[in-house]
């Protein structure tokens, strides 16, 4: 069961789990994955150097290393993309009140962590109002502090409004 505390309509599951899912993907800070496809493509090439030679080359092996290598660059792009989505959040120094939508424990993953989404609307310079719905993971303790808030303090970056997290950490 999930204890959920809508502040405006009701979201849908589907968009809780995509909220929350977003969250544990943010929270990584993409080291594992780098250190993970760097080790992934430097040992494939090096079978392929090295033991190929060796060996009689097998197309089945040929094509273990090739997937391999292809492995660890999505491995790579991703951890590169977490990694950039830090160092962007540090520089964040914009801060508003941002509507909070939910507030909830996650029951679908481990530990069940507690989940808070907002809702951030920054207008543009070229006057278009850019809405994003955004969630971080919270300590599950915390649910019951925040579900009485309308709003939220919400740090973001203003070239990039999806780089967002919550102002109190």
């Amino acid at each position: 069961m999930i204890v959920s505390h809508p502040r405006r309509a009701t979201i849908s599951r589907h968009e809780q789990f995509h909220l929350a899912q977003q969250a544990l993907r943010r929270r990584d800070r993409g080291t594992g994955l780098i250190a993970l496809g760097s080790s992934l493509i430097i040992g494939a090439i090096a079978a392929l150097i090295w033991l190929q030679p060796l060996i009689t080359p097998i197309p089945a092996s040929i094509a273990i290393n090739l997937i391999a290598i292809g492995i660890g660059t999505a491995c790579l792009i991703a951890g590169w993309r977490r990694y950039s989505f830090h160092r962007q959040l540090q520089a964040a120094t914009a801060i508003t009140d941002a509507p909070m939508i939910d507030c909830w424990i996650e029951n679908a993953f481990e530990g069940e962590p507690g989940v808070i989404a907002w809702e951030l609307v920054i207008s543009q310079p070229d006057g278009k109002e850019v809405r994003l719905r955004q969630a971080q993971l919270i300590d599950p303790s915390l649910v019951a502090r925040w579900h009485h808030a309308a709003t939220v303090p919400v740090r973001y970056l203003p070239a990039n409004p999806a780089v967002s997290a919550l102002a109190t950490e």
